[in-house]
């Protein structure tokens, strides 16, 4: 699986972005699987020092690899999310998930317009795993957060 290159996928020039080659493979794309591939949670003594101030809690995700099949149509991808909780510099509470993703059925399209979906999509595919797991896993811990916000960037 080859490291995703965030400038490729989202920088696609205007003039060579084809939107009804898009919206066909948004159309013929299905959801095989999302997996959880890897998973990392620790938090230190001093967490509870940092609970009355949240304003260093934090998250964020990105696409970490990409594999597209053109022969069975098939796109693979890891998408990685990550939160924390620091106590001034220093990190009291990570988190980190990835999750494979197998999308299918996307037989005669360009690898361009599967990373481009991939991109799009996956993030809203995993957050919602990845929010129920930080939920679960600081619950666990015997550490009230609050729930990770709901993703609400426009999708294209």
């Amino acid at each position: 699986m080859e490291d995703v290159d965030k400038q490729d996928i989202l920088q696609m020039d205007d003039a060579e972005f084809n939107n009804d080659v898009y919206a066909k493979l948004t159309i013929a794309a299905r959801l095989h699987d999302i997996r959880l591939v890897k998973c990392e949670y620790w938090i230190k003594p001093n967490i509870f020092d940092a609970l009355e101030d949240l304003s260093n809690f934090g998250f964020s995700g990105e696409p970490i690899g990409f594999h597209f099949d053109t022969n069975s149509g098939v796109a693979m991808g890891q998408y990685r999310w990550e939160a924390e909780v620091k106590l001034g510099r220093r990190k009291v509470l990570k988190h980190v998930a990835e999750y494979l993703i197998t999308y299918v059925e996307l037989n005669d399209f360009e690898e361009r317009y599967a990373r481009f979906y991939f991109e799009k999509v996956g993030r809203f595919a995993t957050y919602p795993y990845f929010r129920s797991d930080f939920s679960h896993q600081s619950s666990g811990s015997g550490i009230t957060l609050p729930p990770l916000p709901s993703l609400n960037e426009r999708v294209n």
